[in-house]
């Protein structure tokens, strides 16, 4: 049996869940869309909630970690241990995986859905079997959309550029974090036919940023990624 529901991941820095309200609200409007679901939760409770999930599994308050909302169309709630950061903060990763290019459309919806979950990870899969570790949606007329089911954005020169997607948390921080650190932002496509011609590629998660060492083969570098990585811890976003 497949089961459907509507999810976020937050990050805790210090024991501190960020960004709860800007979470509950993507909940909100695609549950309201999706699931014809109210969902108006007290977003101080919804915060302390969380912080206790991550207490219960001891995190420490050295590092970063994260917690998993899920929501079901019946409004029902959980909170789920999504694991510990090697960093305190959003930060630039210093892993830099491999990806491929893999044309797949999301399942009715782009909103963050077990659905779009769960075939982003049959992409991820294709992409294991290709030699890559990270698969980058493309639609069947060669436009990106995302990595691993994370906002991407592609860097050239001092800009960096990002499909138009559904609402996302990662993705709004993204883009004020790279202008912050003085990048020209365009929201705009990006095709694979222009792989080669960009110096970077990354996506952002609740991790922070992971930049990408190749795509289809093409290499890139890493010095908007993070700058923009910096950019995110430093600044505080609201």
């Amino acid at each position: 049996m497949t089961e459907l529901y509507l999810y976020q991941t937050i990050h805790l820095s210090g024991g501190t869940p960020r960004h709860v309200g800007r979470h509950a609200a993507v909940l909100s409007a695609a549950a309201k869309r999706l699931f014809g679901l109210s969902y108006t939760p007290d977003i101080e409770r919804l915060a302390e909630r969380i912080a206790s999930t991550a207490a219960a599994e001891n995190y420490p308050h050295a590092l970063s970690g994260f917690v998993r909302l899920e929501l079901l169309p019946d409004g029902t709630e959980r909170f789920l241990p999504a694991g510990v950061s090697l960093y305190k903060g959003y930060a630039l990763r210093s892993l830099q995986p491999d990806a491929v290019t893999v044309p797949y459309d999301n399942p009715v919806s782009d909103a963050p859905t077990s659905a779009r979950e769960a075939a982003a990870q049959l992409a991820r899969r294709q992409a294991e079997l290709a030699g890559a570790t990270v698969a980058v949606r493309s639609d069947r007329a060669g436009q990106l959309f995302s990595a691993d089911d994370a906002p991407l954005f592609a860097v050239r020169g001092n800009r960096v550029v990002t499909p138009r997607a559904a609402d996302s948390v990662e993705r709004d921080l993204g883009i004020r974090a790279a202008q912050a650190a003085g990048a020209d932002l365009l929201e705009g496509p990006l095709e694979i036919e222009r792989l080669r011609h960009y110096d970077e590629l990354f996506y952002i998660d609740h991790r922070g940023v992971t930049a990408l060492a190749s795509c289809d083969g093409h290499p890139f570098m890493s010095l908007v990624a993070e700058r923009t990585a910096r950019a995110m811890e430093a600044n505080n976003f609201q």
